[in-house]
This record gives structure tokens, C-alpha cells and sequence, in this order.
């Protein structure tokens, strides 16, 4: 069987984990960044070094800054950057698609996934493509010299699932095999309600403000964590569960993602985090201005917000967080973020429009073929 060709949008830390695994698996992978200044150190040799879980030397067929090249008949794109860019890539991507190609975001934070459907569809995209999401990154990485991928953990399960549930099995089997921790989820609800990074980041980051604004280094999940952190953490989780079963779904709380990903054994959130080996030594933003607020609460919990307000449900944790990161960088992440308008969502109608979408039944609209 043929293996599947790879499209790998995103030049950062993930980016190069992902496009460099691949390639060194023995995948045609084409990497492309929006910038040239982040591939400069390494596009002449056109390769990046893995260390770590992995050792030696992934080759790309093409690495630059040009988009409609990097994704011309490659089989999967695999959109690995912050969840603020999914929204443009999507009306970029859109006049460059064609049948059977696969998106898959990197992750998808919170209906990421539901975002860049929406958009295609906005912009005309009348190529048959399927758009899903993973509920998490695969994997642990870093970049501390340019063009070289530390891997220091790859997580045993990651789920994820097409935005038409019944178009899951078809976007795991075009991976070709290439994630075997690649599981099915039941809906794009589950991969978008177990979004663990908008639960963690936000919380730790704003509880650990005067660290973070005096400059006072530490380690982010353990160090970061105290017991009336985790007690916030389990707040903001049982809002996500009450949301979930509101709308008929599963979601993984986060001693049970904890579990899965990671294979801790299971406890409370505050010793399953300070037991984690992975989170050792993974140090804290030396600023608030950091994607733990600017790309995790407009894209993470803002949508979660407005999801749960639309079913009548309460979420005074996650508005905390939404209110004190806007204050904190003087932004408004409720106007920012993935608002229900933004996903194609009606306030008045979103259990039944979800499950409509989940479902395939919401066809694309006769504006969008002419």
C-alpha cells in the first residue's frame, strides 16, 4: 500500500516534532511556516535532527513559505500551530484543496476543527475534504537549537475525530498508519471538551501571576501547582463535565486524561501533576503575554463559555479566567475568541446544530458552489 504523503503547516516546536518524526518514519513531508526567519537555520539543508524518544535525521521534499506548494496533492495536512491561526489558515487553505485530502489540527483546542469547517464553507471550499482535530499533541517537545527536535515523550493515546463522526475511521485510515496512539473519539465534542490545555494553562498561569510578573523562575506544572491551585483545577473540570452531559457527551476529566496519556496511576489532580515525570522541569513563561493566556482562553475557554450560557449552564471558574486574563493583557478575549457566530452556531440552537454536524446532515451551502 502507498504511504500517505504529509503536509506539516507550522515551523515551531510541534511543528518540527511532527514534520521531523514523519520524515524520518520514511513519509514524503512537506513543511511549511508563515515566516521564513524560524526555517532559515535549517531550509538549505532541508531536514531537522531528532533527539530524544527518537534519534537521527528527517528529509523533506519541500520546506518554505509557500502554502499552495506545501499542500498541493498531499494526502493529510497536518495543521500543527497555536489555535489563533486556524481561522486564517482555513480562508488560505480554502482555494488550494481538492477531493480527499485530510486537515487534521494539531490539536484543535475547542471546536478548532468545527472553526475551520465553518470557514472552508465561508469561503467557498467546495473540494471533499475532511477537516478533524486531536484532543491533544502527541507529543512532549522543545526546540533549543533551530532545526533540531528534542522529543521527551510521546503521550500513549491521543484521541481524535472528524467533524463528521462518521468520517473518523476514513481520516485514521488515510494517516496510513503513521500514529498508531491515534484513537477514535465518539465526536469532535469529546476531543473539544477534553481540551486539558484550557483547564491547565489559564489556571496555573494567572494563580502564579506575581511569580510570573517578578520574574521568580519555576516549574510550571509542579512547582505551579499548590493545593488551592488544584482545588481551581477541579473546578473549572467539573464545569467542562457539566457542559458535556448537557450535550450528550463524553469527556475525559482530568485525572482520567492524566491516566490515559501519560499512564499515571490514578489519584487526585494535585499528586497525579507533582507525579508526572514529564512535567518535571518544564519551567514557567517569564511573561503573561504567552499562549497560555492569548491563545488558550479565546480558543479554549471562551467557547466553552458560550457553548455552556447557550444550554443554560453556570461556568463562574472559567469566566474567572476568561475576566482576569482579559485584564491581564488588556484585551477582550470574549470578543477575540471562538464566539458561537465564529463556529456557524445559533445561540438559541446549538445542542441541536451540533448534533446536526456530527451527524453529516448539515450540507454545504448552494452559495458555496458558485
Amino acid at each position: 500500500m502507498r504511504k500517505p504523503t504529509f503536509s506539516v503547516i507550522g515551523a515551531g516546536c510541534g511543528g518540527l516534532a511532527v514534520a521531523g518524526y514523519l520524515a524520518f518514519a520514511g513519509y514524503d513531508v512537506a513543511l511549511y511556516n508563515r515566516s521564513c526567519d524560524r526555517i532559515a537555520p535549517f531550509r538549505d539543508r532541508g531536514s531537522v535532527r531528532l533527539e530524544g524518544e527518537y534519534e537521527g535525521i528527517g528529509e523533506f521534499s519541500y520546506i518554505g513559505t509557500d502554502l499552495a506548494r506545501a499542500v498541493v496533492d498531499r494526502d493529510v495536512i497536518m495543521i500543527v500551530t497555536t489555535a489563533t491561526g486556524h481561522g486564517p489558515l482555513a480562508e488560505r487553505l480554502a482555494p488550494h484543496l481538492r477531493d480527499g485530502q485530510v486537515i487534521l489540527l494539531n490539536p484543535g483546542r475547542t471546536f478548532g476543527a468545527l472553526e475551520v469547517w465553518h470557514v472552508l464553507r465561508e469561503r467557498g471550499c467546495t473540494a471533499d475534504v475532511i477537516v478533524g482535530e486531536a484532543n491533544t499533541l502527541v507529543y512532549v517537545s522543545r526546540v533549543a537549537v533551530p532545526g533540531t527536535a528534542t522529543i521527551e515523550a510521546v503521550k500513549r493515546e491521543v484521541s481524535v475525530s472528524a467533524v463528521s463522526a462518521d468520517d473518523t475511521p476514513y481520516l485514521l485510515e488515510r494517516l496510513g498508519g503513521a500514529y498508531p496512539q491515534f484513537v477514535p473519539a465518539p465526536s469532535f465534542l469529546a476531543t473539544s471538551l477534553g481540551n486539558i490545555g484550557a483547564v491547565f494553562h489559564p489556571t496555573i498561569a494567572l494563580f502564579n501571576k506575581q511569580r510570573i510578573l517578578a520574574g521568580i523562575p519555576f516549574d510550571f506544572y509542579t512547582a505551579g501547582v499548590s493545593r488551592r491551585t488544584a482545588r481551581f483545577l477541579e473546578r473549572v473540570d467539573d464545569e467542562v463535565q457539566t457542559l458535556a452531559r448537557a450535550l450528550e457527551s463524553r469527556a475525559l476529566s482530568v485525572t482520567e486524561w492524566l491516566h490515559s496519556r501519560y499512564g499515571l496511576e490514578r489519584a487526585d489532580i494535585y499528586t497525579m501533576l507533582h507525579s508526572n515525570p514529564w512535567y518535571q522541569d518544564i519551567k514557567a513563561p517569564t511573561t503573561l503575554d504567552h499562549r497560555y493566556l492569548w491563545e488558550d482562553i479565546p480558543t479554549g475557554l471562551v467557547p466553552l463559555s458560550a457553548a455552556a450560557g447557550a444550554v443554560g449552564i453556570e461556568t463562574p471558574a472559567i469566566d474567572h479566567l476568561i475576566d482576569a486574563g482579559s485584564l491581564a493583557l488588556g484585551r477582550n478575549f470574549r470578543e477575540e475568541g471562538r464566539t458561537l457566530a465564529r463556529l456557524g452556531l445559533s445561540a438559541d440552537r446549538v445542542k441541536e446544530e451540533l448534533t446536526s454536524i456530527i451527524r453529516g446532515e448539515t450540507a454545504v451551502p448552494e452559495a458555496a458552489h458558485a
